[in-house]
Parts: structure tokens; sequence; C-alpha cells
């Protein structure tokens, strides 16, 4: 395999992984923007969290040491998401580097491979649980309110909570990837996880007979809480 970038041992979530340096990437993609406001709305974007996704450096430059310069060693998951937000050959390239990187950990560390895999299984497991109660939820709801409902009331209520996650429907971040398939199938283990969180969240707002936007407006202040508490 020809090495596209120089990855280097991290540890991040207490185990030692192959890391790509953000700003080689950066560099490989052609963005076209500063560095640093593309990786921070980029980790915003796609709700990678400090200490999972990546580990971040703070260092201090320049003559006086009064320049601060960050960097980012991120997962080859979170390398090769950011290749496909791109949606160009630089981009196209990366994805399928670091695609075959994850083969080949498969292959020389199976057992760190396995790990990841498990715990991609058993998040996807528990958003599948929460989306049935949350669906029994709204129709009960809306029973006591003496509301019928239909397929679209329980897609606007997935789409909201999408929204909230990945800042658009499910049906426009698949074709944005270019994608197929039920969307689940493609996050990562920790965007599943704050799914589920959104899902358990919304459940609770549902039951207490919110109306939408009532519960769009709670949870968009709730899961903006969440995250930060998450990357504190």
């Amino acid at each position: 395999m020809n090495e596209l970038f120089n990855l280097k041992q991290v540890e991040i979530a207490g185990h030692q992984i192959r890391a790509v340096d953000a700003r080689e990437l950066h560099a490989f993609l052609e963005v076209g923007r500063v560095f640093a406001s593309w990786i921070t709305d980029r980790i915003e974007q796609g709700c990678f969290v400090e200490g999972k996704d990546y580990v971040l450096t703070v260092t201090k430059t320049g003559v006086r040491s009064n320049v601060i310069q960050k960097d980012y060693a991120i997962s080859i998951s979170m390398a090769k998401e950011l290749s496909m937000l791109e949606r160009n050959e630089q981009g196209k390239l990366a994805r399928l580097y670091f695609i075959e990187c994850e083969e080949q950990l498969a292959t020389i560390a199976p057992e760190q491979h396995q790990i990841a895999v498990s715990n991609w299984r058993k998040a996807r497991i528990e958003t599948r649980d929460y989306q049935k109660v949350m669906v029994s939820a709204l129709h009960l709801s809306r029973a006591r309110q003496g509301k019928d409902t239909s397929a679209n009331h329980y897609t606007n209520e997935a789409n909201m909570l999408y929204g909230l996650l990945l800042g658009t429907t499910a049906k426009k971040w698949l074709s944005s990837k270019g994608l197929t398939g039920e969307l689940r199938q493609h996050l990562f283990a920790d965007q599943l996880e704050h799914l589920a969180y959104l899902e358990r969240t919304n459940i609770a707002l549902i039951e207490l007979d919110m109306s939408y936007q009532q519960r769009k407006e709670k949870l968009t202040e709730l899961f903006t809480r969440h995250l930060l508490e998450q990357t504190a």
C-alpha cells in the first residue's frame, strides 16, 4: 500500500491507534479554507469528540511564544469521514486510502479492529431499540390528544433528530456523500451514541405531551449542552 500520509501511533480512549495529522490531511484535500476554521467546522458538523475521535495538542510558537497553535491527531475513521465531506477527487483518493488502512488493520491487528466493530454494533442496536420506543410513544401521545398519527409524523420526528445530529435530513445527508440504504448503517459509533441520546430525550418530552415545536426547541438546548459536556 502506497503511504499517502505519515501515520503515527497515539492513545485514544485507552487504545493505541494509528492517527493522521489533520493539517497534513487538510493540505492534501486542497480545501481552499484556513485550517483552523475548517477543522473547527468539521468537528462540529460531524459531532466528533476529543478523546474518542482525535487528540488535541496546543503549543506556543513564535519569538515570544505568543502564537498558539492547535494540532489534531485524528483517527483513521475520522479522517475517512472528513475526506468524504470534501466531495472532490483528492477526497475520493484519501477515502480509498483510509479504507485500505482499515482493511489492513483488520488483518494485522484483528483484536483492535474487533473492538471498534463491536462498539459500533452495540451503539447501532441501542439506537434501534430507542427508535421503536419513540415511535410507540409518539403514537400514544397523539392518541391522548385525540389526534391520528401517519407515517409523515414519524418521518418528521426522524428528520428533526437527524437535523440536530447532522445538520440536514437523512436523505440529503446520504445524497451529499453518494451513499444509499439506511442512514444508521453509515454512522460512526459516536454519532450513534449521540442519536441514542436524542431519541431517549425526545421520548421523555413526547411522554409529557409537548408539541413538536416545543420539543425541537428543548432538544436543541439540551443537545447543545450535551455536546459541551462531552468535550469539557
